[in-house]
């Protein structure tokens, strides 16, 4: 009996798990620092579904070498197992990753239920609110389910992030010229010319000297200087005595590039022609410009996903010297204060020198998307290996002695660049960035653990998908599903009896835990996968047959009940084992073979039929056994006609032998 009881907990637990997975439409918990996130609230019960059943995105891309010559088949095989790599891990349900072309050179990539898309904006000065952009979004963009939240950065400054349903991408003719650019790249350019930058400047009093060394500033002189850089388009005023306002749209900011080279912006050339014209001003302030912007989500995400590899560089930054007001040292050069100098010489690229590290993305151990205490922002843990996790320390060791820093750059963009007290040992750390966001580095991530792909990939095609089969398919096939059940349950109980009761459960319990595992893998649902998962019942359904059927036998041979249950399921599983078994190595084979041929359906399918065998097996020996065994200690049990029809001369056998035998006891 007690084995029964633990028995039946266990079963019970499993329900209820089961239900509660199934109940819960979107399921998002952090466990360990990783993010776990199940289901969504656009489909039945949050399940992943396929690209037959709500449609998704097709994306073809040209493979091409630096070399000129064309890639071999087996650098597009390596193409294709990356890009359904990348994709499997990041969550994108069941892609169709094909290659195209006689020697194949182009790669097909089609991912259903790729939707919504997000914009991650930030504004110098905090100067447009969370309302005047989901008033330009909604009105102006043609987006009336935007909604605009705030979030702030690793610096404290304010990203307005908008969520959509989704953004449209280039439009490209047959051979890859661009028709129409990225909804997202439009948007940027109408978000600078809707919200322009606001160049505030003011001059002071004239000094009352007889001949004045600079001109006096006016609208007409600093217009001269805005066509000097070709920017006749912004719009100056006066704003107040000696007072002027700038609105420049878009204009461009300084840029460092990987060596360290800064090209300057439009802001910092107009200030070097106010200072020359009409000399160094009171206040110079440009607020309002962009200062970050980001796309994530959809396909957005899926494009850079599938299309780039993350680079990662480490560099040792030896900063100028430490100046100590102590040492007698001179004040630091270009007249900076000493403050001034603390913070410029390891951020200026004039007064620091960077040395480019052995330590790259090859050295990665492992990459995964997290979280680290005090950091508001998600980050990548990364792990090195035994080479990566010496050379890491040296370094670490290094810059805590020299008070330099180590700058990590990812795709040629410097992230972060930390100091280290003393010499990190164990080979972790982690990366942050400003722009991080939960997708993103996840992507990251991904795209550090797979490695760089051997040929160059160029998007020439991107449309969107109908469903071939829609809802209406699914919601059928749910119906034809949830009749075709029930009919056995009936036919089981009125034909078995108990062991139909019994049948009826444990096929219960087999659908909620399938049902629960294909949420929670996930597994991504397709008309053939429910084609699958319906064949599975049968094969539920004939365990408990046989099982019922050895039972029998063993009733009208004059065993007890608990005897004939016991030998039943004794005898019957052998079968039940042999079957399933070559249904699984079926499976096994369809899923190689669909793995082989890029064929997800055929993958899908096999998945799914391996899951429900599997499961099948578990309620119709264990499940079942449990429960026929609890319904045979109660009054149930001394009906033996109301458990199985074994017969007159059967039934009075097996009710002498019970009453002998608890005669005995």
């Amino acid at each position: 009996m007690r084995r029964q009881a633990r028995g039946l907990i266990f079963i019970g637990v499993i329900l209820v798990v089961s239900i509660v997975f199934i109940a819960i439409p979107t399921i998002d918990i952090n466990i360990f620092g990783r993010s776990f996130e199940r289901g969504n609230d656009d489909s039945l019960l949050g399940l992943t579904l396929g690209l037959d059943l709500q449609g998704g995105t097709h994306l073809v891309y040209q493979a091409s070498k630096d070399t000129g010559e064309a890639p071999t088949a087996d650098e597009m095989e390596v193409v294709r197992q990356t890009i359904n790599n990348r994709v499997n891990q990041f969550g994108l349900s069941e892609p169709t990753v094909q290659l195209l072309g006689t020697p194949p050179d182009r790669v097909l990539i089609q991912i259903p239920g790729l939707s919504g898309a997000s914009v991650s904006v930030g504004f110098a000065g905090n100067a447009v609110t969370q309302d005047d952009l989901e008033e330009f979004f909604r009105g102006e963009l043609g987006h009336p389910e935007a909604s605009v939240r705030s979030d702030v950065d690793d610096s404290g400054a304010e990203l307005l992030i908008v969520n959509m349903d989704e953004l449209r991408g280039q439009r490209l003719d047959r051979d890859g010229g661009v028709l129409e650019e990225s909804e997202a790249d439009q948007i940027r350019v109408q978000l600078g010319e809707r919200f322009p930058a606001t160049l505030r400047v003011i001059y002071s009093a004239p000094s009352g000297t007889s001949t004045p060394v600079f001109a006096e500033p006016t609208v007409g002189g600093i217009n001269e200087l805005l066509n000097q850089i070709d920017r006749g388009d912004a719009r100056v005023s006066e704003v107040g005595t000696r007072s002027f306002s700038v609105l420049l749209t878009n204009p461009v900011d300084d840029a460092v590039d990987a060596d360290g080279n800064v090209t300057e912006g439009e802001a910092t050339r107009l200030r070097k022609l106010f200072n020359e014209r009409f000399g160094p001003p009171l206040i110079y302030a440009l607020t309002g410009q962009i200062v970050a912007y980001t796309v994530g989500g959809g396909v957005q995400q899926a494009k850079q996903l599938i299309g780039e590899t993350a680079q990662l560089e480490f560099r040792e930054r030896t900063c100028g010297p430490f100046l100590d007001p102590g040492d007698g040292t001179d004040w630091p050069p270009d007249g900076l204060s000493l403050d001034e100098w603390l913070l410029e010489r390891c951020s200026n690229p004039n007064y620091f020198s960077e040395t480019v590290l052995p330590l790259t993305g090859a050295n990665l151990e492992d990459a995964f998307a997290g979280t680290q205490p005090g950091i508001p922002r998600p980050v990548v843990n990364i792990v090195f290996d035994g080479e990566g996790s010496d050379e890491f320390f040296e370094v670490t060791d290094r810059i805590a002695r020299t008070r330099g820093l180590l700058a990590i750059y990812l795709d040629g963009k410097e992230l972060v660049a930390p100091s280290a007290q003393q010499g990190i040992s164990g080979g972790r750390a982690f990366i942050q960035g400003p722009d991080f966001t939960p997708e993103r580095t996840r992507t990251i991530a991904i795209q550090l653990k797979s490695g760089a792909l051997p040929v160059d990939l160029t998007l020439t095609q991107e449309r969107n998908v109908d469903a071939t089969l829609g809802g209406d398919t699914l919601r059928k096939s749910v119906i034809a599903g949830a009749i075709g059940l029930a009919l056995v349950l009936v036919y089981m109980i009125i034909y078995y009896r108990g062991p139909g009761v019994v049948a009826a459960l444990a096929l219960i319990l087999y659908a909620s835990i399938v049902l629960a595992i294909f949420k929670i893998a996930p597994v991504t649902l397709t008309l053939s996968g429910i084609a699958a998962l319906i064949l599975t019942i049968g094969t539920a359904v004939d365990a408990n047959i046989l099982i019922s059927e050895r039972t029998k036998e063993e009733l009208r041979a004059g065993r007890t009940l608990f005897a004939a249950i016991n030998e039943g399921f004794a005898r019957a599983w052998p079968s039940i084992r042999d079957s399933n078994v070559a249904t699984l190595i079926t499976s096994v084979v369809l899923f190689w073979f669909g793995d082989r041929l890029g064929t997800s359906v055929m993958q899908g399918f096999a998945l799914t039929l391996g899951i429900g065998t599997l499961v099948s097996m578990f309620t119709a020996y264990f499940a079942s056994r449990v429960i026929s065994r609890t319904l045979a200690s109660t009054p149930l049990g001394n009906r033996l006609t109301l458990w199985v029809p074994v017969g007159e001369v059967g039934a009075e056998r097996a009710t002498r032998t019970e009453q002998a035998a608890q005669a005995g006891d």
